[in-house]
């Protein structure tokens, strides 16, 4: 596990494994995506990785944070991989999912979102 990206950061570059990665938000649980994504881009070959968007959003914690997962990724080959975010203002957070909660809360700062 890697630590937390945020989604406005540039020229972020991470090391994956061979696998299968869920992405996920953090900070809270009512999440739209959106138009949001990011490409992966291999360093050594220039092959790219898009995320698949998830039908089922599965909450959790991870960071000592509420977490909803939003993507996942499957890497077919270990690599380093620069991250490349696109439409970041689209990706809407709020603390809770509850209907009646969201009422009153406001969406928190897109600023500070991290995956």
């Amino acid at each position: 596990m890697t630590s937390p990206i945020n989604i406005h950061s540039l020229h972020t570059e991470i090391e994956l494994s061979y696998g299968i990665y869920s992405v996920k938000v953090l900070g809270g649980l009512g999440v739209k995506v959106g138009n949001f994504s990011f490409d992966l881009r291999n360093v050594d070959n220039s092959e790219i990785i898009k995320p698949k968007k998830t039908r089922w959003r599965v909450q959790s914690f991870a960071f000592k944070k509420r977490a909803k997962k939003i993507f996942t990724l499957d890497v077919e080959n270990r690599g380093n991989f620069l991250i490349v975010f696109k439409h970041q203002t689209d990706l809407k957070v709020r603390r809770s999912n509850l209907f009646l909660t969201r009422l009153f809360e406001n969406e928190l700062l897109n600023e500070k979102l991290e995956i």
